[in-house]
């Protein structure tokens, strides 16, 4: 899809966290900022009847309550008849206009399903583009819920951003345990903390988002992050039966066999891959393209416009939970045609 047509899209920007964590509490803020002015709001409630929706205080008709069960379950209806008719009543000038939407997900729910469905949709697929997920992590509480909560650690690992809540109700040692914890997980993610007494972080607008999804130096940066000795595999914390490994792709891969490979691959491991990320050159181009995927899910590639730095390596991530990572990762080197370590 071309960079003209991703532009006259809505950007979709999700805010996710488990429960308790003070979404609805940044999401107040976030309202407000002039980064989401132009923002439609959809918030999701577990319940039969909606609070959430009541509890952001919006000056307009912008908030829109998607209730009635989770999100994950919910989104293959619910959300895309939702989307839907914003789009229409928008379109028909029976709403204000928007230019981008915001969904609070509740406490349970996994971004994932709203990439698949804002992918497989084809009306949604033309008029939405997926902008990148906050995550909020409560600093006085994540240490446990990442320990006897599998959504927290879902919610993190597919975060383009993490935002700290309640870091002044605890001290700096805490805070930073807390850190560490989301850097076990998801090691070169940006973090910011949210504090009521100051401005919101720029990283939590829209633009900081795509740059993190797109920028060919962000993506280096994050893939950075998980370089270990020989490529070995390592533990994302004993949280959760989390691990993840980095490979670098020394063999040529073109296009058609990288995609034939990664769907095998996600096949037979699905809710297994927590989150795919990497940067391939195919052979043939000149630049790399992007790579991002979740589960069964591989999004469409889209070609960086610069290689970062002075390097050329392709290379992938793989986020794994109740998974061998030595296993995967020698099913996916045979799959994409790469040599054994």
């Amino acid at each position: 899809m071309s960079g003209a047509l991703q532009e006259r899209r809505i950007g979709l920007t999700v805010l996710t966290g488990f429960l308790g964590s003070g979404k609805t509490t940044l999401l107040n803020r976030l309202v407000r900022d002039p980064a989401y002015a132009d923002a439609a709001v959809i918030v999701n409630e577990l319940g039969d009847i909606g609070i959430d929706h009541q509890l952001v205080r919006v000056v307009d008709d912008r908030i829109v309550l998607l209730e009635g069960g989770c999100i994950c379950c919910t989104v293959s209806g619910g959300l895309v008849d939702t989307l839907k008719s914003l789009f229409m009543l928008a379109l028909q000038r029976r709403i204000r206009p928007f230019k981008r939407v915001l969904i609070e997900t509740t406490g349970l729910a996994s971004p994932a399903p709203i990439l698949f469905t804002l992918r497989t949709d084809p009306f949604l697929a033309e008029r939405y583009v997926y902008r990148g997920a906050i995550a909020v992590a409560d600093a006085q509480h994540l240490h446990n819920h990442l320990r006897t909560q599998p959504e927290a650690t879902q919610q993190l690992a597919l975060a383009d951003v993490v935002a700290f809540s309640k870091a002044d109700l605890v001290n700096p040692a805490r805070l930073e345990s807390a850190r560490a914890e989301v850097m076990r997980i998801n090691p070169g993610v940006p973090c910011t903390v949210v504090r009521p007494d100051l401005p919101l972080d720029a990283m939590l607008g829209e633009a900081a988002l795509v740059r993190e999804r797109s920028s060919a130096h962000s993506l280096d940066g994050w893939l950075s992050a998980y370089r270990s000795p020989a490529g070995m595999p390592g533990r994302l914390g004993g949280h959760a039966q989390v691990e993840h490994f980095s490979m670098t792709l020394a063999a040529p891969l073109t296009r058609g066999q990288f995609l034939a490979g990664m769907h095998d691959v996600q096949a037979r491991y699905d809710k297994g891959l927590l989150r795919i990320k990497g940067m391939i050159c195919f052979t043939g181009d000149a630049l790399p393209c992007a790579v991002h995927g979740v589960h069964r899910q591989l999004y469409p590639l889209e070609t960086l416009p610069q290689w970062p730095g002075d390097g050329r390596d392709s290379r992938l991530v793989f986020i794994l939970r109740g998974l061998s990572a030595d296993t995967v990762q020698t099913l996916v080197r045979r799959a994409l045609h790469q040599p054994p370590r």
